[in-house]
């Protein structure tokens, strides 16, 4: 049912063009604001874990429960709405390619928003002209942008089933919210097995040797964040000559490539679990 609920949650993606049909995020932060109201608000890590791992908790009992007393079928009625849910916000495609759009015409103010919508910040005050950086915040906003959107989730729902790709969501959320130290440390921890896999796949989706060095020497790396590894790897991944990110040359023709090497990627992970699930 894992296989068929990915196959069905990619299919409704292409066809919405993203999740947005069934994410509805009012009630979790009805639920927040509830939190905030409580005694217990004051103390970040148990503010943490009755946001996040009650509901998934709960989810987690109610679809066990689902699966062994009533009907698999049902289950997997649970899981193709939940997968969905957590998946990213916005088309994240449409705004790469506004992005783009800017970038062919040489309108940087409007490439600066694109990339602010990218970022899902606001837009700063900056050099409008300064191209060469622009495309640096492009290309990691994409790295970690397609990684959080979609590849953690899937990661996450293959190895915890629905529970953990609301787990991985709800804490996403969580951080928008709650910019604490405990709910970042908390997410990068969520995200540290699933970004070494991702660079793994884009070495084997783009330049091999490049990507696996960057992969080795930053497997145990606990400094850097989730998007600063990722923009390393892609660059890689990418073919990039440059060991180090601040110094490497990016250009559009990278930012295009960037999807891309998603799809491949995609792609790869979709038939092994085509193939583990006909051996099994």
């Amino acid at each position: 049912m894992i296989f068929l609920s990915i196959l069905l949650v990619l299919a409704l993606v292409q066809w919405w063009g993203s999740g947005a049909p069934l994410q509805k995020d009012g009630a979790f932060y009805r639920y927040l604001g509830w939190l905030d109201q409580q005694r217990f608000s004051r103390r970040p890590k148990a503010h943490l874990l009755m946001a996040v791992l009650l509901p998934t908790l709960v989810l987690w009992v109610l679809y066990a429960w689902v699966v062994s007393q009533v009907s698999a079928i049902l289950g997997f009625l649970i899981a193709v709405p939940v997968l969905l849910y957590s998946l990213g916000r916005g088309d994240f495609s449409s705004q790469v390619r506004a992005y783009l759009d800017a970038s062919e015409r040489g309108d940087s103010v409007s490439a600066a928003q694109h990339l602010a919508d990218l970022q899902g910040v606001a837009a700063e005050d900056g050099d409008p002209e300064d191209w060469p950086e622009l495309h640096r915040q492009a290309l990691k906003a994409i790295a970690y942008g397609g990684f959080e959107r979609m590849f953690a989730v899937i990661f996450w729902f293959v190895v915890l089933g629905p529970a953990g790709a609301l787990l991985y969501r709800l804490s996403v959320l969580y951080r928008q919210a709650h910019a604490s130290r405990a709910a970042q440390r908390w997410l990068w921890l969520l995200e540290w097995p699933a970004v070494r896999l991702m660079g793994l796949t884009w070495a084997m989706a783009g330049d091999f040797e490049r990507c696996f060095f960057r992969c080795q020497r930053d497997l145990f790396n606990r400094q850097q964040s989730s998007a600063a590894l990722l923009y390393d790897q892609m660059l890689g991944a990418l073919g990039a000559q440059s060991d180090q990110p601040g110094s490497a040359e990016v250009d559009s023709d990278m930012i295009r490539a960037g999807q891309p090497l998603f799809s491949r990627s995609l792609l790869l992970w979709v038939c092994v679990l085509a193939l583990i699930t006909l051996l099994a």
